[in-house]
């Protein structure tokens, strides 16, 4: 058995001196940030604990789900269970996380969970933890060690793609609310989730066209990608409003669609147009002779491209992807000019509603601003786990 290396303590002293003091602008540029990393770390847990935290516990329920009448908020536990199922059987499944990234993970958990939970919500609580930590053990140290796993892994994908209609089916069925009082972090979350979903595929289509050789397809795709990348975001939401009801047709109440839905579609074509700017950089990338070798083997133009090029493409510029699509799930927080309660919308105006709170802005927008970050930041490790696992940038 091997044993451990001691700690040397000139190792570290020397290692430390040549990373942060080997040179005077370096000793310089080394104690200032140290100050001003003291200062604001300071500041910070100054602010925390003197801030009036009252203004999120009451207006919790508004912050996750909007205007969602009150007898219709237990439709949000079994969406909640239903995604703790599917991502945290995916993560035993695919892969083992290190222990920091389990603590990170907890701690994501943990911290919502003291904001937005009080004791009468406290077996929801208890409930979702056992859920997490049952769906990852199980997936984890039984089924990834038996020959399950790939039967497995193919349900989790059936589930991910079936995600989102049985979101929707549980927030309707059974007299469910309208679409119009969706709202807070909710109506985020479904927002980006469907911009995203049916935004790539059709970014793909569009990347494609515009990279054919066929005059009219390209021409069509080409214009398209550029119309809708020429106007900011803002337009098209409110020529959704505006002009979209009198282009659907009288059909089935098309034309009376719900303002919830004309914004799902113009997030989705307008995460289709950047998406398919992403995807044609990842065609320009493939080597000429990975195409000349498809010619070789007889391939024809629809086997060359999902063999061949569309993989390769894709894998090279999953960062910008990734990098779009969260984009995306901040930019849901415009829809606050269709009258919707987006997340960031109701932290600005609680405390414009409750004269008790007059002045807490900062309280509502701190916890509008950490939900925001805890969704970047786990898109972004999930993106770095995938390049880390196809060896993206690696040579």
């Amino acid at each position: 058995m091997m044993n451990s290396p001691k700690l040397n303590f000139k190792d570290v002293k020397d290692w430390i001196m040549s990373s942060f003091f080997a040179s005077k602008l370096n000793s310089v540029l080394t104690v200032f940030s140290s100050l001003l990393l003291i200062y604001v770390i300071s500041s910070l847990f100054g602010f925390l604990s003197s801030a009036e935290w009252e203004v999120v516990r009451i207006n919790r329920r508004l912050l996750l789900l909007g205007r969602l009448p009150l007898e219709d908020t237990w439709r949000a536990w079994p969406i909640l269970w239903m995604v703790c199922i599917i991502l945290f059987s995916s993560i035993g499944a695919w892969g083992a996380p290190s222990k920091w990234e389990l603590l990170l993970m907890s701690l994501a958990f943990i911290l919502p969970t003291l904001i937005f939970f009080t004791m009468p919500h406290i077996w929801h609580v208890v409930v979702t933890f056992l859920i997490c930590s049952i769906s990852y053990s199980v997936s984890r140290y039984f089924i990834k060690k038996s020959f399950y796993l790939v039967p497995a892994k193919k349900v989790l994908i059936t589930m991910w793609i079936l995600i989102l209609p049985l979101t929707f089916l549980i927030l309707r069925v059974g007299g469910g609310p309208p679409p119009t009082l969706w709202g807070g972090f909710l109506l985020n979350i479904l927002l980006a989730s469907v911009a995203i979903v049916a935004g790539f595929p059709l970014g793909i289509l569009l990347a494609v066209g515009r990279a054919t050789k066929l005059p009219a397809i390209k021409t069509v795709c080409t214009i398209y990608i550029e119309t809708i990348r020429g106007a900011p975001l803002v337009a098209w939401l409110l020529l959704a409003w505006f002009v979209l009801p009198k282009f659907l047709p009288n059909l089935f109440g098309l034309n009376e669609v719900s303002v919830v839905i004309r914004a799902m579609i113009v997030l989705s074509f307008f995460a289709s147009a950047y998406i398919a700017e992403v995807i044609r950089g990842g065609l320009q990338s493939i080597p000429k002779g990975q195409l000349e070798a498809a010619d070789a083997l007889n391939l024809n133009y629809t086997s060359k491209l999902i063999v061949i090029i569309l993989p390769q493409a894709i894998r090279v510029v999953i960062p910008a992807i990734v990098s779009t699509f969260i984009g995306m799930f901040k930019d849901t927080s415009l829809v606050f000019i269709l009258a919707l309660t987006d997340l960031l919308q109701v932290g600005r105006l609680i405390p414009e509603q409750d004269p008790k709170f007059f002045g807490r802005q900062i309280e509502a927008l701190l916890v509008v601003a950490s939900l925001f970050w805890i969704v970047s930041v786990s898109l972004s490790h999930v993106s770095s786990k995938l390049e880390k696992n196809l060896g993206i940038g690696t040579r």
